[in-house]
This record gives structure tokens, sequence and C-alpha cells, in this order.
């Protein structure tokens, strides 16, 4: 009882008890709105961070890269098909001179990878460069033998075969796999 007489008694010094906390409540009208505003600016520059944070890519010469230079090279679509499924950093990986898929499938002109490109989900126009300052799309542009517009659109044509294939591929490894799987399990 004592206790509760002491908290309703007012304080010593006469001053008033300290206020309480507000609920919290959902800015609204124009304050609200600049609030808004400002967590939308701060994400969108979180994001446009995480997307250059994620195209920073290492350049260094691989086994696959050298792989891919080659099977561009000699227009063996097997192999490259081989070589990116193998890998999903394929189609973005990049040599130690800068280049990679693009500008190989570019300056040899093979409307194939360039449609693998797409199919596996990369993009030929990207404007990244290379260390000598030029985009994989610049190998044609420069070469007075290559039609980029006539290149690029045998590209995307090709690229939706290109990409239904790549998931045939991909669900006969997984029954393949399955299918191991079951070999070596006991039921019993």
């Amino acid at each position: 009882a004592s206790v509760v007489a002491e908290e309703a008694a007012p304080s010593r010094l006469g001053a008033p008890p300290p206020p309480q906390p507000e609920p919290a409540r959902v800015k609204t009208g124009l304050v609200g709105l600049r609030w808004r505003m400002r967590l939308l600016l701060v994400v969108t520059a979180c994001l446009a961070l995480a997307s250059v944070v994620a195209e920073e890519v290492e350049f260094q010469d691989t086994p696959l890269l050298s792989s891919l230079w080659e099977a561009t090279s000699k227009s063996d679509n097997d192999a490259i098909d081989r070589l990116l499924d193998s890998s999903e950093y394929a189609v973005t990986a990049r040599a130690s001179d800068g280049r990679g898929l693009a500008w190989w499938a570019f300056e040899f002109q093979n409307t194939y990878a360039l449609g693998a490109i797409y199919a596996f989900g990369g993009d030929i126009e990207n404007p990244s460069e290379d260390l000598q300052g030029m985009s994989a799309i610049q190998m044609c542009v420069e070469n007075p033998d290559c039609d980029k517009d006539a290149l690029i659109k045998k590209a995307t044509s090709a690229s939706e075969d290109i990409r239904k294939r790549k998931e045939q591929r991909a669900e006969e490894q997984r029954s393949r796999e399955e299918a191991d799987f079951d070999v070596g399990s006991d039921d019993e």
C-alpha cells in the first residue's frame, strides 16, 4: 500500500512527472511524404551501389575462358553449350584483358554464341569495356565486314531455340541424377 502512495505523491522538487512517450504512429501528410521520399532515395542508392558492385568482375584467365574462346573461334556450338552449362559465371566471366564471351562472339561474328549469351541471361549490348576501353559490340562496329544489326537479329532469333535446348539438357541432367540416387537407395 505504501508503494502506491509514493507513486501518487508529487516529487520532492514539485516538478511534474516526466512525459510519457506517445505510441508510434504512421507519419501522414507532408512530413510522412518527405520521410517516405528519403527512405525511397536511400533504398534506390543502395540498389544502385549493389548493381555496381555486382558488375565488378575480376579479370582473370581461366581454363573455362580459354575453352570458350576456342569454341567461339571455331564455331563449336556443342562445346559452347557444354561450357555454358558447366558454370553459371561463364557468360559474364572476363579474361585478363577484360574480354569475355560477348567480345569473342562479336569478333568472330558467331551468332550462335551471341544467341547463347541471351539464352543464358547475358546482355550482348552491355556497355562494359575491356582494358582497351572497347565494349563487346564495338568489336563488330569497328570491323567493316561485320553487320551489327544483322548479327544481333540472327542471335536474337536463335536464342529462343538455344534456351529451349538448354532447359531440355537441364531436365535430362536432373533425371539422370534422380536415377543415380534411386539406384543407391535401399527401400528395405
